[in-house]
């Protein structure tokens, strides 16, 4: 199991760092561009920077959770008695679990109904659903986080109890 959870870290780290990249690349070759030519050879950067910081955001919700930086969470936990924390957790856990299905779903559909009316990207040409796909790959990936998050933060307060 070890070996799978370091190489959903790559997937997440190496998606996170790609991205950045590319959009640090693009907006200084954008800008260096606009001003030493008369018209910029990357009119489709605004629309790649977009779509790639959609991409990073998403799976930085999940890299969040696999760190446990979610310190609402402990500042609201950490000021119970310690036998009702992880009934807290678990109820944070599952809401947030619940929330990823319903949008991986929602994302799906709406995935499914842009490759259904062939809607592109106007700049780059591209399928929309490229962008689209961010949403419920993003919420599968934020969904392992959250319960392996979780079932980590109950044993840890169980174990404080």
């Amino acid at each position: 199991m070890n070996r799978f959870w370091k190489g959903f870290n790559i997937l997440e780290e190496s998606v996170m760092v790609a991205g950045m990249a590319v959009m640090v690349l693009f907006n200084f070759l954008n800008v260096v561009f606009r001003y030493l030519l008369p018209q910029t050879p990357f009119s489709y950067t605004e629309e790649l920077v977009v779509l790639v910081f959609i991409w990073v955001s998403l799976f930085g919700i999940s890299y969040g959770y696999r760190i446990g930086a979610h310190t609402v969470l402990t500042l609201a936990s950490d000021r119970m008695p310690a036998a009702l924390q992880p009934v807290l957790i678990g109820f944070a856990t599952l809401a947030s679990a619940l929330l990823m299905l319903v949008l991986a779903r929602t994302g799906y559909a709406m995935v499914m109904n842009q490759i259904k009316h062939g809607q592109i990207l106007p700049g780059m040409r591209i399928p929309m659903a490229i962008a689209g796909w961010s949403i419920p790959a993003g919420a599968a990936v934020t969904l392992v986080s959250v319960l392996r998050s979780g079932y980590l933060e109950i044993r840890k307060a169980r174990a404080g109890a």
